[in-house]
Order: C-alpha cells, then sequence, then structure tokens
C-alpha cells in the first residue's frame, strides 16, 4: 500500500513541452536555493504546511515525522543524492518549499517535497512561482520529465499542477 493511503496519485510533466508563461512577482519576493543552515526551518515550514493542509490528508503520513526528522531527512538527501531545496521568499522569510532531485540517468526530476507553502501565505502565487521555477530549472539542466508524487484532491493536485501542465496518472494503492 502507498504511504499516502488509497487516494494517491502521480503528476508528470514532459518537460519538452513545458511553454508557461513566467508567473509574475515582485521585488520583495526572490526565488533561491536554501543553504544548509536554513535546512531545519525549511523541514518546520514543510511540516506545518503539510500539517495544515485543507481536509488534513497528511495527517497518517506525518505520524511518522518530527520537523526534526525531516530536516535530517532533507540534509541525507542533499548528500546522498544531489537534492536541492528550492525555497521562495518574500521581505527575506521564507515561505514555500520544494525539494527537488535531478535522475540524470533517467532524464527525470522528481519532487521528493512537493510545493509546499506556509499556510499564512497560500493563495498569493507563491506555489505558482516555486512549480514554474523548479519545472524551468529541470528543463534548462536538459531532464525529459518532471514528478511528483501526493495525494488526489489536494489544492496543489486540483489546481497548481494542472495549471502548469502535469498531467494526473492515478497509481493503485
Amino acid at each position: 500500500m502507498s504511504p499516502f493511503g488509497p487516494f494517491y496519485c502521480v503528476f508528470r510533466w514532459d518537460l519538452s513541452k513545458f511553454d508557461c508563461p513566467d508567473p509574475s512577482k515582485t521585488t520583495e519576493v526572490r526565488i533561491r536555493l536554501a543553504s544548509e543552515s536554513e535546512i531545519g526551518s525549511v523541514a518546520e515550514l514543510w511540516y506545518e504546511g503539510l500539517g495544515q493542509e485543507e481536509g488534513s490528508p497528511w495527517m497518517n503520513y506525518l505520524k511518522k515525522w518530527t520537523p526534526t526528522s525531516a530536516g535530517r531527512w532533507f540534509l541525507d538527501s542533499k548528500k546522498r543524492l544531489g537534492a536541492k531545496m528550492l525555497v521562495v521568499e518574500i521581505n527575506e522569510k521564507i515561505v514555500g518549499i520544494n525539494g527537488i532531485i535531478s535522475e540524470r540517468n533517467s532524464g527525470k526530476g522528481r519532487f521528493f517535497t512537493g510545493v509546499v507553502v506556509s499556510p499564512g501565505y497560500r493563495k498569493r502565487g507563491f506555489g505558482s512561482l516555486l512549480l514554474h521555477k523548479t519545472l524551468s530549472d529541470l528543463r534548462r539542466e536538459g531532464l525529459r520529465w518532471a514528478e511528483v508524487e501526493t495525494i488526489q484532491g489536494i489544492p496543489a493536485a486540483k489546481y497548481l499542477y494542472p495549471k502548469y501542465g502535469g498531467m494526473g496518472i492515478q497509481v493503485p494503492a
């Protein structure tokens, strides 16, 4: 059974066809890679963001995690797999993240955290900025596909991922 339960799905992008316009951002907004010293606060944002997802679909999944264990996972993924933590910040405060692993052998970029935005900053376009930057960077790296594992029905699966051409693929539990 999937760690996400019975409503697990995958969104996939064909990066050779990705041609979405860059969403607008103000000068106060910056998208960049998180430094190693920021991983703890990034993990807290990830944990809080999933924990406060509409309808609480991640609660069983989060029983296996704490912000500290997530931070260790993020650092380990960086060291072993070359993972990157892309963050969006506004006025120097990190408000969203996406953890990415570039699998050059398979030609695939994998979002290992999914796009997560702090609850107080949702519905302001920060998820769109992160997703667009992620897909653009993976395409520039020469990767063919991008993929994220998620739960059907959450806002990112209903609105964000399809907005940028993500094709939902239902996976049996």
